[in-house]
């Protein structure tokens, strides 16, 4: 099998990592797989103690592994994603998109010294609201007052990650890989990509060797140009207000900011506007 490069998208549920993984699959040269450590084929196949070589053999497989899970399929059929006509018969780039199982990057970066991370983060309060109001992803029979810090209502097996506790938890962790591996591991923030889509995913793909096609830039504008209103759709108008801000309950609000602006976290507090 030929060499490949790489990249794994990470992110807190509800951050926009379905839209930037769209994005890298926009470029001709990416095979994107969506978490292959939840899907049937590989469930749960690598822990803390799995070594270069077990990773590079499970993104191997990974590569060449097609299903509806791993290849979003079911999305893809519903119209929730691009089915981008343009694609190279054999991609040298492997994506994976996961928000799951963030416990294992310290020790994948520290194991596989080819693979590069993109972390994407988004503004708490957004993250947050947006799962709360998510049918397919809060179960409606439980209280959103008693889940939103703790996330425990989802966190039904290994390596689910919920809630503003484990908001904070991911992205300080992402912090600290990001200083301990500035060549392999990048932070981006969701407020910034959706205000500047084009400059901050060219800014990306340089990172992890990736040509810009026209491909992307037309994605680009459709995604941020017509609006669906169905949770699981990349397709949301660039203009729409955070409703987070007139929707989320003050008391939540309060807690979440009081948390986060004395922290290195504070840089994650800045909205659409503010760029």
């Amino acid at each position: 099998m030929k060499s490949i490069k790489t990249h794994w998208i990470s992110g807190m549920p509800r951050s926009g990592s379905t839209w930037l993984s769209q994005l890298f699959f926009s470029s001709p040269d990416v095979k994107l797989k969506f978490c292959p450590l939840f899907s049937y084929e590989f469930k749960n196949q690598l822990d803390e103690k799995a070594g270069g070589v077990e990773w590079q053999t499970f993104f191997d497989q990974v590569y060449l592994t097609e299903s509806e899970f791993l290849d979003q399929e079911y999305l893809r059929k519903q119209g929730l994603v691009p089915n981008f006509k343009t694609r190279d018969e054999n991609p040298i780039n492997l994506v994976i998109k996961s928000t799951r199982f963030h416990h294992l990057l310290p020790f994948l970066m520290r194991e596989h010294r080819g693979v590069k991370i993109i972390h994407i983060v988004r503004h708490p309060c957004a993250s947050i609201y947006s799962w709360l109001c998510n049918p397919f992803e809060f179960p409606k029979d439980v209280s959103p007052m008693d889940n939103w810090r703790s996330g425990e209502c989802r966190k039904t097996s290994v390596g689910e990650f919920w809630g503003f506790d484990d908001w904070k938890h991911v992205n300080t962790q992402a912090i600290s890989l990001e200083k301990q591996y500035p060549e392999r591991f990048k932070i981006v923030q969701y407020e910034h990509l959706a205000t500047n889509p084009e400059l901050v995913i060219k800014d990306i793909f340089k990172f992890c060797d990736i040509a810009f096609s026209n491909q992307t830039q037309d994605f680009i504008y459709s995604s941020q140009n017509t609006h669906d209103a169905n949770k699981r759709s990349v397709y949301k108008n660039a203009n729409k207000v955070e409703s987070w801000i007139y929707n989320l309950a003050p008391e939540i609000v309060d807690v979440i900011l009081k948390e986060t602006e004395n922290t290195e976290l504070n840089r994650f507090l800045a909205t659409k506007s503010d760029y």
